[in-house]
């Protein structure tokens, strides 16, 4: 009891002390003081960044800022410090390296580990004026209180907010007529910008606001109009008024049913002097831009894919089941090859088809395919694969149902029949695109003279039918290898697309496809069939592969070369033209089928998928720097050197005698070919040997002149030795190139005898 009572009386008078104390502080409770941040910049206003300043630049639109942290005692305050900026569209924030920023980087928001309670960062200006705020954030370590500091900073393109340029654009480009069932309306939007680049300032709304955008149709409108919302509400007419928001005002374009088929102009206007319409204009800046205006009607088509003839696009490999499955029998969307193909190729065809005006037709417009790959020349034979009834003096009656040629064969073993189709190439020839055709033969009434049905167009694009004779070319055929879709319908971007499906034993033989449909005659209003038709050859699948024969080629000769070409199943490519070049680094000429340097050979490839070019080639230097030639097909290439081959060595003497005392014998070595020419430039190289005595050879190896000659000195000594009688020994120097074979030079010792004493000769027996 009594140690509680003196803890009593303890907390009674420093209670008593708490609410009696001096000092005139008159009795109240004080927090402990925070301590401060001060931020200091080079520079609050900035220019925006036309000059596309990097950070670590430290240009014009950069500002330092010292960031310094205080405790309430006027002491530095170590601790770390996180800067931020908003808006960053304005402006954002870069800092010194610290082993995780660099000084090339732009933040919204980073911490800076803090130095002695003193930091630095900067501020970069953008492309964008306007305020933005930046600041900076710390802990008071004594109190646990964060505390902050902002600063403003002004960033200004330097001129004033008038308008200074208006861009216009319309979304979508293209309209169709209320009564073809398509879009009739576009968005036109203009986006108005001051001579910094910067958006103008919004007008104020409401009822005491303005416009500052005019929209006006400037062409023939017929019953167009223009809708937008001004300040006083929506409004319509061929000549509208709105404001910007965010620097952009829209209007809406509708076309009517009486409206021209054409581009319809529209135009916006700004006012530079007040950036206000709604008091008139008086210093007025433009833009202009269209709005083209179509039925939607077929007026032209163009194949599209495959674009030319034999190419190597993506093929589908087709198989006995549906969908293929791959080599674990799993299905798979990208098999390649898979393990039960069933021998037929799948080629995609694309057609867009446009109106007059150049707008896609509309949705769903039929598209009909069509193709034929027989009767053509049979392989080897002086027309191969070439269409058998076709000829360049084709002509279709315009309007009518006739056919004919001047020299047409259409009756006969291989001639045409009822239900063949017709293909005329009209855009071969100019101004005959309205005749491109294809269409069915009815009856064959000679072999100058076919009809057919539908009736052909009446080529009467420019408002009068033209008729130019005999000059189009044109085939007849029918297909037997392979199919197509007939009908496809089109996308909203006026495209349709086929599959032709053909055979892989008809790989790279002849075939003509069509697309076409329904439009209508601009003249007679009457129907009028559109077309586009092509020839290739039906592809292989890629990739390919491409080898020749033989490598190297003997130059300074004249030879063949052979390149085979074939697809990724190993099916030989038919039909396709080879490419060569020649690479003569050591100098000379070339040339394939009598075409000099580059070009392509002469014949395609056969049903081999091969092709032969005969190869000329003369001042080829020897070995193996004569040469490359560069071959292609296919998109493949491959190459074979040029080498001029010594066929035959020719040394002159063969054969050295060499006497007691030696000798120094000069040998000539002549390089030939097998036709006997010389061959300069080739390395000669001599090799040799004595069974006593030594051959020194000067130069070890030499090459031959333009004359095709070498010269060594050959230095034999040591052949005869003393003695009764004398030994004489043999040696041979022996001398190569490299492709060839060799020749040799004797050498034999011959001893001079007498009968003197003593006698160096053996006894007469």
């Amino acid at each position: 009891m009594n140690v509680s009572g003196k803890i009593l009386g303890l907390v009674l008078a420093s209670l008593a002390m708490a609410s009696c104390g001096g000092g005139g502080g008159g009795g109240s409770f004080q927090a402990p003081t925070s301590g401060t941040l001060t931020l200091s910049a080079t520079t609050t206003t900035l220019p925006t960044n036309t000059g596309n300043y990097s950070p670590d630049d430290h240009g014009p639109n950069q500002a330092e800022i010292t960031i310094t942290a205080r405790n309430p005692n006027g002491s530095l305050m170590p601790g770390d410090i996180t800067v931020a900026i908003s808006p960053v569209n304005v402006a954002a924030i870069s800092v010194l390296n610290d082993g995780t920023a660099t000084s090339d980087q732009l933040f919204g928001t980073y911490p800076i580990k803090g130095s002695n309670g003193v930091a630095t960062a900067f501020v970069n200006a953008r492309l964008v004026a306007g305020t933005t705020v930046f600041t900076a954030t710390t802990q008071d370590a004594s109190t646990g209180r964060t505390i902050s500091q902002t600063l403003t900073f002004t960033v200004t393109s330097g001129v004033g907010n008038s308008p200074a340029t208006v861009d216009l654009a319309a979304s979508p480009s293209g309209v169709y007529l209320p009564s073809s069932g398509g879009n009739n309306a576009s968005s036109i939007k203009a986006t108005v910008r001051d001579g910094g680049g910067q958006f103008v300032p919004d007008p104020a709304t409401g009822n005491s606001g303005v416009d500052n955008v005019q929209f006006q149709i400037i062409s023939d409108a017929g019953n167009a109009t223009l809708s937008s919302n001004s300040v006083t509400g929506p409004v319509s007419g061929t000549t509208v008024t709105s404001h910007t928001v965010q620097g952009q005002a829209t209007a809406s374009f509708q076309a009517g049913d009486t409206t021209p088929l054409a581009p319809i102009q529209i135009r916006a206007t700004v006012d530079r002097a007040d950036n206000n319409v709604s008091n008139g204009i008086q210093d007025p800046v433009s833009q202009t831009t269209s709005v083209i205006v179509s039925d939607g009607k077929l007026y032209s088509i163009q194949i599209t894919s495959p674009i030319i003839a034999p190419s190597l696009p993506g093929i589908t490999i087709n198989c006995v089941t549906d969908p293929c499955p791959d080599s674990t029998g799993n299905v798979s969307a990208d098999v390649n090859i898979p393990p039960n193909p069933d021998a037929t190729l799948s080629l995609v065809v694309t057609a867009k088809a446009q109106d007059r005006q150049g707008n896609p037709v509309l949705p769903g417009t039929p598209i009909r395919f069509g193709s034929v790959d027989e009767p053509v020349g049979a392989p080897g034979a002086s027309n191969d694969n070439e269409f058998l009834l076709s000829g360049f003096d084709g002509n279709p009656q315009e309007g009518g149902t006739t056919f004919t040629a001047p020299t047409g064969h259409f009756t006969g073993a291989n001639g045409a029949g009822p239900g063949d189709a017709l293909v005329v190439f009209g855009q071969a020839v100019p101004g005959n695109a309205d005749l491109e055709s294809a269409v069915t033969v009815t009856s064959v009434n000679s072999a100058t003279n076919l009809t057919v049905r539908p009736a052909f167009n009446r080529n009467d694009t420019t408002g009068a039918s033209v008729d130019q004779g005999p000059i189009l070319p044109y085939l007849i055929g029918r297909s037997r290898h392979g199919s197509i879709t007939a009908v496809s319908t089109t996308d909203a971007s006026g495209v349709a697309h086929a599959s032709l499906t053909y055979t892989v034993s008809t790989v790279g033989s002849s075939v003509a496809i069509w697309a076409q449909g329904d439009g209508i005659d601009r003249v007679t209003n009457g129907a009028n069939v559109v077309t586009d038709a092509g020839t290739l050859t039906y592809p292989g699948v890629a990739p390919a592969t491409i080898s020749a024969s033989p490598d190297p080629i003997i130059g300074d000769t004249t030879s063949e070369v052979t390149v085979c070409v074939a697809d990724a199943l190993g099916i030989p490519l038919r039909g396709l033209p080879v490419g060569f070049q020649f690479v003569l680094t050591g100098g000379g000429t070339g040339s394939i089928d009598g075409v000099p340097g580059s070009g392509v050979f002469a014949d395609l490839t056969n049903t081999s998928g091969c092709a032969t070019g005969v190869v000329v080639t003369a001042g080829i230097p020897a070995g193996a720097a004569g040469g490359v030639l560069n071959l292609s097909a296919a998109g493949q290439t491959t190459s074979v050197n040029i080498s001029v081959q010594v066929a035959t060595l020719q040394v002159s003497p063969n054969s050295v005698h060499v006497p007691t005392a030696g000798n120094t014998t000069l040998i000539t070595v002549t390089a030939r070919t097998a036709s006997g020419s010389v061959v300069p430039g080739a390395v000669i190289t001599g090799t040799c040997s004595a069974s006593q005595g030594t051959i020194t050879l000067t130069p070890s190896s030499a090459s031959t002149s333009a004359s095709g000659t070498a010269t060594f000195s050959a230095a034999a000594s040591g052949f005869v030795s003393a003695g009764t009688p004398p030994t004489t020994g043999t040696g041979s120097c022996v001398f190569s190139t490299p492709g060839s074979g060799s020749a040799t030079v004797t050498f034999s010792g011959t001893a001079t005898c007498n009968d003197f004493s003593p006698p160096t000769c053996p006894p007469t027996p």
